[in-house]
């Protein structure tokens, strides 16, 4: 029997064994695929001690990731830019190279057991209590894992949530912005690399600096324009992004490296975080709409919490309804802010800019002296936009 069943081996799972497995814990790591490849992403990651801890921060450096310490905001060719404050700087590195680094960082600990290409088919209930999984290599076979504590680190579908009947504890009404993304090779670069965030209509673009000397652009798009995107294609895309003004001169010498892959709209949620013998980590117990650009943090981060509780069960510190409310106590501080956040962000999205406020914008941008006056009163001018709410 095992300490611990990671369903997943992605951010969240495979940074959740490493942590379990370099305190001794016997884990089995289980994913459907068989090596971890492209998927969704923003591939900005701005936590780099929780990589360090992971032993993989130099790695990600060597491969080339940028580091992202300027936020720039364009607002229908308004451009406002400064330091990132929320952290020292951003790495933007491609999850095909930074889901391997994270893999890797489990399987070098003899107490993780690795197995891909292995599809779960049912969670193991006794009594209401998860104690296993049953799962089907690729040859066909069944097998069946006992474990003393299951966890569904397997992404918003989770097999695991469903197995267990996971509670919802919130979900948005209606699907959000659906997301469209893609490597882009030969963009004129910054000076200094930055986050760039452009609003053009009700889409919001993201076209940030990631390894190998690429760009990665993503089209967040309403759930109004699903059918004209699912048919846009590898030109549709460069046609959409060069609509804006203050991008399109940069992709002069551009092309596209790979597909375009995305999701389309899809509802926010979050989810319980623990019962009986098990937990959820990652988008299992939390999908964020990709505009927070947080999940790969929060999926790293909440997973080290619950490492340290899973920890404290296992050496009898704590009980295991004390230490999983403890998880589910740190995991929502973090994730519900952000949830808020991102609503109100795609909120906005759908808010034209009038011609008259375009205009009194450009006004305040082209004036040295409002442009001053307005730093002088921001602290006031956040309190007014915010309705008192802080931005941390």
């Amino acid at each position: 029997m095992y300490d611990v069943i990671i369903v997943g081996a992605r951010c969240a799972g495979a940074s959740l064994a490493s942590f379990l497995g370099r305190r001794g814990h016997s884990v089995l790591l289980v994913d459907q695929f068989p090596y971890p490849n492209a998927t969704t992403s923003t591939h900005i990651l701005g936590e780099s001690d929780v990589y360090g801890r992971l032993g993989i921060l130099g790695k990600m450096e060597s491969a080339g990731a940028p580091f992202l310490t300027r936020m720039r905001v364009d607002l229908e060719g308004t451009v406002f830019e400064s330091d990132i404050t929320v952290t020292k700087r951003a790495l933007g590195l491609r999850r095909e190279l930074l889901d391997p680094l994270l893999l890797q960082s489990a399987a070098r600990h003899r107490n993780v057991e690795v197995r891909l290409n292995t599809r779960v088919t049912k969670i193991l209930l006794e009594n209401g209590r998860a104690v296993g999984i049953e799962c089907r290599k690729k040859d066909g076979q069944l097998q069946r894992f006992a474990g003393k504590v299951v966890i569904g680190a397997d992404g918003r579908y989770s097999a695991v949530a469903k197995g267990v009947r996971a509670p919802l504890e919130t979900e948005t009404e209606r699907p959000l912005h659906g997301v469209a993304y893609a490597y882009l090779s030969g963009v004129h670069r910054l000076p200094v690399p930055a986050v760039e965030w452009y609003w053009k209509g009700s889409s919001v673009v993201l076209c940030n600096p990631i390894d190998g000397l690429m760009h990665c652009a993503a089209i967040m798009y309403s759930p109004e324009e699903q059918e004209r995107m699912a048919r846009l294609g590898r030109g549709g895309f460069m046609e959409r992004l060069l609509e804006i003004r203050t991008l399109a001169p940069r992709l002069a010498e551009s092309g596209l490296e790979g597909s375009v892959r995305g999701i389309p709209p899809a509802k926010s949620f979050i989810r319980k975080a623990y019962g009986c013998g098990w937990a959820l980590a990652g988008d299992a117990g939390a999908f964020l709409h990709p505009v927070a650009g947080v999940g790969i943090d929060n999926a790293v981060c909440t997973a080290e919490v619950l490492a340290d509780e899973l920890h404290a069960f296992f050496t009898g510190a704590k009980e295991w309804e004390e230490a999983m409310r403890s998880y589910e106590e740190q995991r929502n501080n973090r994730i519900y802010p952000q949830y808020r956040h991102s609503l109100a962000t795609l909120e906005t999205a759908g808010d034209p800019l009038t011609e008259t406020s375009a205009g009194a914008l450009k006004m305040l941008a082209t004036f040295p002296s409002l442009v001053k006056k307005i730093g002088l009163q921001a602290e006031a001018v956040i309190s007014l936009l915010s309705g008192g709410q802080n931005h941390d």
